[in-house]
């Protein structure tokens, strides 16, 4: 189905804007045949609210609370809506080809890459399953509120009712970069404090309370790594970024119309 050898990097807690910009790289060198398929884990330091790829940021983060609480705000190259990020959950982004993959389109390499993180989370003993809806599902306030878990999408990954795992992609010219959000636990004060119109019962599910145990980013990350290596049968190297990628990275990340928002009248 896949290449028979994927990277895997952990790279630990990073600001926002680098965890965008890195990603951005991967893809980059993916595309251009520099790398294989990569699986990467990563968290977050500072705290940052990464705003999907066309969200309007106005209309959906406080900036003002932000700068008051340290949390940068940041836009992902994939969709979606807004997701804050802090040190109680774990990302992880994924770029492979959809040949590679054997997919045709979004949805379709949606179902595919669920195999992945569906069997990362059983192996953690929980029983999650994927959900399709031809359109996203809640009341008209939960249909207005910024923040992806508030909301169940088209495709979701739930335990019981619950979403679980926050996922958004995009596809460049065949080639995938799918990033997820696997929060530890949901904590609705921190939306309450940094969302505009946040809802008051968000249908999302944190992994430890879900589990009803703790489980830490470590136990997460290579749990992810069995997953995606018994889904798809492949090999997962631990690795690096290349030489060419951090550069790139470094640019994404300076670049004047890079990865970090500033607040409206803001330069």
């Amino acid at each position: 189905m896949t290449e028979g050898r994927w990277r895997f990097i952990e790279s630990g807690p990073c600001p926002g804007a680098e965890n965008m910009a890195v990603d951005g790289a991967i893809l980059e060198a993916h595309a251009a045949g520099e790398t294989p398929p990569t699986l990467r884990v990563y968290t977050w330091r500072p705290p940052a609210v990464s705003l999907g790829r066309f969200q309007q940021a106005d209309r959906s983060v406080d900036f003002e609370a932000c700068r008051r609480l340290g949390i940068d705000v940041v836009r992902r190259p994939t969709g979606g809506r807004a997701i804050l990020h802090t040190e109680e959950e774990v990302t992880f982004s994924v770029v492979v080809s959809a040949r590679g993959l054997g997919t045709t389109g979004v949805m379709d390499s949606y179902r595919a890459l669920a195999a992945g993180i569906i069997a990362a989370l059983r192996s953690l003993g929980l029983d999650a399953r994927l959900v399709e809806r031809s359109a996203p599902t809640g009341s008209p306030a939960m249909a207005r509120d910024p923040a992806c878990f508030a909301v169940k999408a088209r495709c979701d990954l739930m335990v019981g009712g619950a979403k679980l795992v926050g996922s958004a992609q995009v596809q460049q010219n065949g080639f995938i970069l799918q990033q997820n959000s696997l929060p530890l636990r949901i904590r609705l004060e921190g939306w309450q404090q940094v969302f505009r119109r946040a809802a008051r019962a968000p249908e999302a599910v944190g992994l430890c309370q879900a589990a009803d145990r703790e489980i830490t980013c470590q136990q997460v990350a290579q749990a992810l790594c069995d997953g995606f290596a018994e889904a798809f049968e492949v090999r997962l190297e631990e690795g690096c970024l290349g030489g060419r990628e951090r550069r790139r990275a470094l640019e994404l990340t300076t670049a004047a119309d890079g990865p970090l928002v500033a607040a409206p009248g803001q330069s």
